[in-house]
């Protein structure tokens, strides 16, 4: 008798052993689809969170913007001196999954800033760059579309005052 209870025992365990594994494992299974990037299924469509789209959430907002940008900072007030042309590099930001890049050599300086880029809407991401610290104080508000880069952006450095540009980026 004790050794069917243990044989018993012993098959309820591997049962529930085995489903574990398969609701697990299936968790985040949308039909043939995997969900990626957090994203959980809902009427077996991948429901994707802050930051990520595509059929299994496998594109970040921000994939489309990573690359080097040829630069051309335009309608300064006042007008500003220095170059207006040069090259920088939009990454992607470690910190705030598939919706935050970082533009290095931002208004060709050697500031490092960070964005937030918003869902295509008719193909255009909207961009936004608000102060941080070692920003300069500087606000923006663009867009991105067919690999360019538009940021309407104020700067406020101390001791200099601040002014106000334009500074369109065309993806390399």
């Amino acid at each position: 008798m004790k050794q069917f209870r243990y044989i018993i025992l012993s098959l309820l365990a591997t049962i529930s052993i085995f489903g574990a594994v398969v609701v697990s494992s299936c968790k985040n299974k949308c039909g043939s689809t995997t969900c990626q990037n957090g994203g959980t299924c809902t009427s077996n469509v991948c429901v994707c969170p802050t930051g990520y789209s595509g059929n299994a959430c496998q594109t970040g907002w921000s994939d489309v913007a990573i690359g080097t940008y040829n630069c051309v900072r335009s309608d300064c007030k006042p007008a500003v001196e220095g170059d207006s042309t040069w090259q920088s590099a939009v990454t992607k930001d470690a910190t705030n999954g598939g919706y935050t890049i970082d533009i290095s050599k931002f208004d060709n300086s050697s500031i490092t800033v960070a964005a937030t880029i918003d869902s295509a809407i008719n193909g255009i991401s909207k961009i936004t760059i608000a102060p941080s610290t070692g920003s300069a104080g500087i606000n923006a508000t663009g867009t991105y579309t067919n690999n360019v880069i538009t940021l309407d952006f104020t700067s406020a450095v101390a001791g200099i005052g601040g002014f106000s540009c334009r500074i369109v980026m065309t993806k390399l």
